[in-house]
């Protein structure tokens, strides 16, 4: 759905074994793998797989602007990156209203109304993050950030049965978003943005 939307306007975390080789990518991958760095087809970021090669830490998939890891635990991570067009409502929302309005707009657009989104103003001058929950599947943390009128969005997933092995009381649930809000907002911060 994301994907759509960002193609309507156009536009802290390190591996667990750094020293580690990164584990083979699909034959058909679109962007490139140098030790354990991905690095996207279009250029636009590279990041060190957020996934351990202990278990079977793994590219999913790919195309042009976005990957996907994967691990054997369950791990679902996307990191996303495209060009702002000229023509984009995002441009004058950006110039007139600031990032934290923009980024609200899109994420609500892409995301609904129902979330409640964080602004933190002092990570890559300016990031929204929040968590999202799709129907019939697991929560989904995002961060969002713009750099060099590209947009930037890293999503991750909570790891099945995780809830079930959790506590199920209010605060305990709160506390699991906070936490998984923190990685997406970490895994955003790890990402080499060009």
């Amino acid at each position: 759905m994301w994907v759509g939307t960002a193609l309507l306007l156009g536009g802290c975390y390190k591996p667990q074994h750094p020293a580690r080789p990164a584990p083979p990518a699909p034959v058909h991958l679109r962007g490139s793998v140098h030790g354990s760095i991905y690095t996207s087809a279009e250029g636009g970021f590279s990041v060190a797989f957020p996934v351990s090669s202990d278990l079977n830490g793994r590219i999913l998939s790919d195309d042009a602007q976005s990957v996907i890891f994967t691990d054997n635990w369950g791990s679902h991570i996307t990191f996303y990156g495209k060009a702002i067009l000229e023509h984009s409502p995002m441009v004058p929302m950006l110039q007139k209203e600031g990032r934290e309005k923009a980024l609200g707009e899109f994420a609500r657009h892409v995301y609904g109304d129902l979330i409640t989104a964080h602004y933190h103003a002092d990570v890559r001058e300016g990031m929204l993050s929040f968590v999202y929950l799709r129907p019939a599947s697991r929560k989904t943390a995002v961060a969002i950030f713009i750099h060099n009128r590209r947009l930037y969005l890293v999503e991750t997933d909570t790891r099945p049965g995780e809830a079930l092995l959790a506590q199920s009381d209010e605060k305990s649930q709160l506390d699991r978003e906070a936490r998984l809000e923190d990685t997406a907002v970490g895994l955003a911060r790890s990402m080499d943005v060009r």
